[in-house]
């Protein structure tokens, strides 16, 4: 990948979870300290893609992740815990990160990931209603669609 298109990866990234973290904690008044948590995740992923080192990329998911899950209590279904799917996600994100960028075919994420997101998902009745109602979801894949597509598309 060349220099050019990792360092924008990088700072990207940083921009759009620090924007989000003080976005969420000027306007929603239960976000506060999880906003660090973000800053802090986006500063380490940043920190890998600019630099390729795979010992920046863990904690990196896993801050996010706890970041991500924290704030997500404000607006996530009650029953679920945002927290533990959070970390679970982190987790997975580690695998992928991994996986796109590095070509590295280790499957250890996917262990505690796996069991973070089984133990958080709430138990509902009906999948669809559960998606519909929490439909920014959907806003999720397309993100990591988009990052997909940046790192399987063209080189430079």
């Amino acid at each position: 990948m060349g220099d050019l298109r990792q360092r924008r990866i990088g700072a990207g990234i940083v921009l759009i979870v620090v924007g989000v973290g003080l976005y969420l904690q000027q306007h929603y008044t239960r976000i506060g300290d999880e906003a660090v948590l973000l800053i802090l995740g986006a500063a380490f992923l940043g920190g890998y893609f600019y630099k390729r080192q795979f010992g920046l990329l863990i904690p990196g998911c896993l801050l996010l992740g706890l970041g991500l899950g924290s704030t997500g209590e404000a607006w996530i279904d009650p029953s679920a815990d945002s927290t533990l799917l959070g970390l679970g996600l982190g987790f997975i994100a580690i695998w992928v990160i991994g996986f796109v960028v590095e070509k590295r075919r280790q499957f250890w994420p996917l262990i505690p990931g796996a069991a973070l997101i089984l133990t958080a998902i709430p138990q509902t009745d009906d999948v669809a209603s559960y998606l519909f109602e929490n439909w920014q979801l959907i806003l999720v894949l397309i993100g990591v669609c988009l990052l997909f597509a940046a790192f399987l598309g063209k080189k430079e």
